[in-house]
């Protein structure tokens, strides 16, 4: 079951393709920019307490929270680590740790390769992020700290009205 409702999830998408929300009303008839604002604000709610529930979990340190962007950052000083965490439509709430390796052994020979490579790219592809061929180039541990730092910096569309 997924953390939006339905017409969050859509606004969500629409949201993070670039759309304002009067945009995004203008597309669905029955939609107002005010209804379309409040349905935002509601999965913003849903998302920021799910990012905050998992950061508290893992004893992190909050550094920053994003909530636009359903990103959190922050420290965990017993893993002497920055922490990522995201919301993903497809995947919910990814906690990424940032590491140079896994138990010593690169992306190459890493045994969780395949599933970091697909949260990756759902990453990418969710929140329409692309990669410079010299960081496409990079191994993934690499690669996650220019991706997250991409979206971290990413300009959102805030609510313009016509």
């Amino acid at each position: 079951m997924s953390l939006l409702s339905n017409h969050e999830q859509q606004v969500w998408q629409e949201f993070h393709k670039g759309k304002t929300t009067s945009e995004i009303a203008d597309e669905n008839p029955d939609w107002t920019p005010a209804y379309t604002s409040r349905v935002l604000n509601r999965a913003r709610e849903k998302i920021t307490k799910a990012l905050k529930d998992q950061a508290k979990s893992h004893r992190l340190d909050v550094e920053s929270l994003q909530d636009y962007k359903g990103l959190l950052i922050g420290f965990d000083y017993q893993a002497n680590a920055q922490v990522f965490i995201i919301y993903t439509e497809s995947e919910g709430v990814v906690v990424w740790y940032r590491h140079e390796n896994y138990a010593g052994k690169l992306c190459p020979m890493c045994p969780k390769e395949a599933e970091c490579r697909e949260t990756l790219d759902t990453i990418l592809d969710e929140y329409n992020l692309e990669l410079r061929p010299d960081e496409v180039e990079l191994h993934m541990t690499q690669q996650s700290t220019a991706i997250f730092t991409k979206l971290a910096a990413k300009e959102i569309p805030r609510y313009r009205r016509k």
